[in-house]
């Protein structure tokens, strides 16, 4: 297989590290995005297809846009290498499922239409394909009428939206899964770019009221257990991501600013260890960034803002560390509660000095106890 067109991601230039450090964790569900597109690498994605595993790996899901299904011929072509080189892995590899799932919403069909992911859609349904499954993700919008206009398209009916899920029922029989996530309003979007398109947040689309299909019997919302994908599923394990940069981190559970690299270490066990040893990670595997919002409010208290008022679900972490204050300060709050718990020991004096310092930033901290 040439890997020689790999170009644009760096993860495809050197694979052999991520995938490494992939086949060690143990995984149930394993997801290739792109941050982007990935097929634009598409020998990269049957390499991926091809080569992950694990002893538990059950599902192998690939993230498009369908923007490679230009005509028929193409997609065709690309659909058949794809699930050739995942009809191919070797024996002793677990045998997951193979899974498209295509990113298409309203911000898609502006610059590519529905017309390359009805193509894969079709395509699916041909001989060949039976075992190869496919849903569409969105983004639930009002006055935004792309998931109409694919059906349409495609000759089929749709189905009423219960759950953020919809359904397209094809003429041949198939019915296709359309789950609405909400929209991230940050960066290239905010409130007012949205506000001059002609499509807008509905409530069900904030990020309290979507986060509330994802609350766990503890009554808290902690995404590094959750797998926030059509049927929620809390996990006894983690939810990670590998970026194209090779940082590894734990989805909303680790200060973005402390990820081991998938090129730097040895393996997973490396990995995890490297982030198990910092109290915020703990913290926010087992309580999530929005019970970390609490604590910091203590001190920052536009922390409780930043977490009920924004619409950033899956970016909340970041934006309650921003700055090296706020990172010390909740890694504080963390070990006090660690030290209280009997969980970790360390240097009181030291913790008490860290305090201090924050205090003379101008930073509230709270009443201390003598070391």
């Amino acid at each position: 297989m040439s890997l020689n067109r790999l170009a644009r991601y760096s993860v495809a230039r050197d694979p052999e590290p991520v995938l490494r450090v992939v086949n060690g964790m143990g995984l149930w569900k394993a997801v290739l995005s792109g941050g982007g597109e990935p097929m634009v690498e598409p020998e990269f994605c049957e390499r991926f297809v091809n080569e992950v595993d694990s002893p538990n790996l059950e599902e192998i899901e690939l993230i498009t846009s369908a923007h490679f299904a230009a005509d028929e011929a193409e997609t065709l072509a690309r659909l058949n290498a794809l699930v050739a080189a995942w009809r191919s892995r070797a024996a002793h590899l677990a045998r997951a499922s193979l899974t498209v799932r295509i990113s298409l919403d309203w911000f898609h069909a502006q610059r590519i239409g529905v017309e390359p992911a009805a193509r894969v859609i079709e395509m699916l349904g041909k001989p060949g394909f039976e075992d190869v499954h496919c849903y569409i993700r969105s983004v639930l919008l009002e006055r935004d009428t792309t998931t109409a206009d694919l059906c349409a398209r495609l000759g089929g009916q749709l189905t009423e939206v219960r759950d953020y899920q919809q359904r397209i029922q094809l003429p041949d029989g198939r019915e296709i899964l359309v789950y609405y996530k909400n929209l991230i309003v940050d960066g290239r979007m905010n409130q007012r770019k949205l506000s001059r398109l002609p499509v807008d947040l509905p409530t069900e689309s904030k990020a309290d009221v979507f986060g509330k299909r994802f609350v766990g019997e503890s009554g808290e919302h902690v995404p590094a257990r959750t797998y926030n994908g059509p049927q929620v599923r809390h996990l006894d394990g983690l939810a990670c991501l590998i970026l194209d940069d090779g940082s590894l981190r734990i989805l909303e559970g680790n200060d973005p600013h402390r990820s081991p690299s998938a090129r730097a270490v040895s393996g997973w066990d490396e990995a995890i260890e490297f982030l198990y040893t910092d109290p915020l990670t703990v913290y926010l595997v087992d309580h999530g960034p929005q019970s970390l919002a609490q604590l910091l409010a203590q001190s920052f208290p536009d922390a409780a803002r930043v977490a009920t008022d924004t619409n950033q679900l899956y970016h909340l972490t970041e934006l309650l560390l921003a700055t090296p204050e706020r990172r010390l300060c909740a890694m504080l709050y963390a070990l006090d509660i660690h030290l209280k718990e009997g969980r970790v020991t360390a240097d009181r004096a030291l913790v008490e000095q860290a305090w201090r310092k924050l205090a003379e930033h101008g930073v509230a901290v709270p009443t201390r106890e003598a070391p």
